[in-house]
């Protein structure tokens, strides 16, 4: 759910100097990302990739091998980028188990986070994964570790709290797909409500932990 305003953002300008080849791969992923946001499906494309990024098609081909590699690169990044993007928040946040958790609801409707191009690119991975086994697997290495994230966050909160959860992970799955659709129902609809009552609507989920909801 990340696209733009990060190192691994999509509307960054590609470089032209020779670079190193993580360096370069990372660039061509932008570029496939930028080209997503601006054509959809048809952005995944050699031709439109190469020339957003200023390179020949040859070199798409020398660090990915075929475009659909590419694509699962962009989509491996840009997943990277949002789970970072709010553990760094809650890795600046206090160390309570409460104030990480709530920290993690906070940054999960930030700006970086809360922008519609990002739907766009989802749509075009989402269509992508139910095709290609490469990008299947990425989906679900990127799922597990957001709910390993949040299982980890809860169990500290659960322990700190004295509160007894019978299946953190089951929680955490709860709490992803809380987190998702809100996502979603912002980006189709931004007037359906605001970030900060989403926001509110997560931290009431929080209480509902410490009051036993996931007894």
């Amino acid at each position: 759910m990340i696209l733009a305003k990060s190192k691994s953002g999509v509307r960054m300008r590609a470089g032209f100097r020779r670079e190193a080849p993580e360096d370069r791969r990372r660039q061509l992923a932008e570029a496939a990302l930028r080209c997503i946001v601006r054509h959809g499906n048809a952005g995944v494309s050699a031709r439109q990739i190469a020339m957003e990024a200023g390179v020949t098609q040859g070199l798409i081909t020398h660090h990915f091998g075929e475009i659909n590699e590419l694509v699962a690169h962009a989509f491996d990044m840009m997943s990277d980028g949002m789970l970072d993007t709010v553990m760094t928040a809650v890795d600046s946040a206090l160390p309570e188990p409460k104030a990480r958790l709530e920290a993690f609801v906070e940054n999960s409707f930030s700006p970086a986070l809360f922008d519609r191009d990002v739907l766009g690119v989802w749509v075009v991975f989402w269509g992508l994964i139910l095709h290609s086994p490469r990008m299947s697997a990425s989906q679900k290495g990127e799922y597990t570790a957001y709910v390993v994230t949040v299982e980890k966050l809860i169990t500290d909160y659960a322990e700190a709290e004295g509160c007894a959860i019978a299946s953190p992970r089951l929680a955490a799955i709860g709490f992803t797909a809380l987190m998702d659709g809100l996502w979603l129902a912002w980006c189709l609809n931004p007037e359906a409500f605001q970030p900060e009552e989403g926001i509110r609507i997560g931290k009431n989920w929080i209480e509902g932990l410490r009051l036993g909801a996931f007894a």
